[in-house]
């Protein structure tokens, strides 16, 4: 991976390696941190971690409240695992 950050590594086709490995980070990323109903984050895992609440419908509550944990389990868009709909 440090190869391919650093442009070390050769690609074939003349792909460069510094361009395949920004555009893989920022892959990576997104599926990290996006909502499930796009494939990535299975059952919220991502969020979990991080301890990131998802797509409450309300946070009013929270916005001046720096720093501190907002106790709401994982919603995704389509709500959790365990909802009925």
């Amino acid at each position: 991976m440090k190869g391919l950050e650093s442009g070390e590594v050769k690609l074939d086709g003349g792909v460069d390696a510094k361009s395949f490995f920004a555009m893989f980070l920022q892959n990576t990323k997104e599926g990290y941190f996006s909502d499930p109903i796009y494939g990535g984050n299975k059952d919220m895992g991502a969020w979990k971690m991080i301890g990131f609440p998802g797509a409450h419908y309300n946070y009013k509550d929270w916005v001046t409240r720096h720093g501190e944990r907002v106790p709401f389990p994982p919603v995704g868009f389509k709500g959790r695992p365990g909802w009925e709909t």
